[in-house]
């Protein structure tokens, strides 16, 4: 007995001794197009068109920022009516433009700003307003690739008022939750994506997950739910803080309404990121909309809704 011990012992060590270095060579994968492209009512379409990066590879800020696609073909047709995007750098955006793109994709100013190290690039124009309840359809041409993708500027449902009540830990008692009041329209499919900005912060998506869907409460009068602040994305959280207001705090809620291709793009890519890393999360594929390569055509019809923490 003793000696069987022995000699599985001896098995087991030289098992666990055993350590060959293992090198995987992963395929880089085909370089597709990626879009993301916004309109929202009372103001021009802007597409910003960029090139898939490798999962593994270490780019630089100067590597994203040569992902730009430059040159090349983008439209969008709207009511019979046809609009040609022009590529602007970010040094030639309009102070009203810094404003939307900063809104509508959470850039910092500080990247739109002349000098700054990341160039920005975007297709726009100004002979095209959005307007709400139409329907837009884009197109894209770039080399031997053609992408396109519709959506709409759906009606808008603003909220009803904001309140806060105190954070759950007595001793955070300079931090509150904000809470909405929200009445759903009574036809199925309506959903949110909000921004919150503190101060004089940019606007940031909501902490987590920044969209709703009506799928579960669809037609309900009123509804009260608590509204996470947005945080930059790849800042540490603290867990005490993070989501939270403070007293003093001026908050404004970016408050746009969306269609469900909309929704679900930012449902699953959110999905994504949240489960990122994860031994346990399951793989998730983002809900694109765009035919012929990946991102998302949306429109917003958008509130704003404002208020001073007391």
């Amino acid at each position: 007995m003793k000696c069987n011990y022995i000699l599985w012992l001896l098995l087991i060590m030289a098992l666990f001794g055993c350590e060959d270095d293992v090198t995987l060579d992963l395929p880089a994968g085909e370089e597709q197009l990626v879009v993301e492209g916004h309109i929202e009512q009372g103001a021009p379409p802007i597409v910003v068109v960029t090139r898939t990066v490798p999962v593994f590879s270490n780019a630089t800020i100067q590597d994203r920022a040569a992902r730009f696609v430059h040159g090349a073909e983008v439209v969008v047709r709207s009511g019979g009516s046809v609009y040609t995007l022009q590529e602007v750098p970010a040094a030639a955006f309009t102070p009203e433009l810094k404003r939307l793109l900063s809104e509508q994709f959470a850039v910092p100013p500080i990247q739109l700003a002349t000098g700054s190290s990341f160039v920005f690039y975007a297709y726009t124009t100004d002979e095209l307003q959005g307007e709400v309840g139409k329907n837009y359809l884009l197109q894209i041409k770039y080399e031997d690739q053609l992408l396109t993708s519709t959506t709409t500027i759906p009606q808008l449902n603003p909220l009803l008022s904001l309140f806060t009540q105190p954070h759950p830990n007595p001793q955070e008692d300079s931090l509150v939750s904000l809470f909405y009041r929200y009445a759903d329209p009574d036809t199925l499919g309506n959903s949110i994506r909000y921004f919150t900005k503190r101060n004089s912060e940019p606007f940031y998506p909501g902490l987590l997950s920044s969209v709703f869907t009506d799928e579960l409460i669809n037609g309900a009068p009123l509804l009260s739910f608590p509204l996470a602040r947005g945080v930059p994305q790849g800042q540490e959280l603290d867990e005490e803080t993070a989501g939270y207001f403070g007293k003093g705090d001026t908050v404004t809620i970016r408050w746009a309404a969306i269609d469900l291709p909309h929704y679900r793009f930012w449902s699953t890519l959110e999905a994504e990121r949240s489960s990122n890393g994860s031994p346990i999360g399951s793989p998730k594929i983002t809900g694109s909309n765009i035919k012929g390569g990946l991102g998302i055509w949306g429109g917003y019809g958008v509130t704003y809704h404002s208020m001073i923490v007391e």
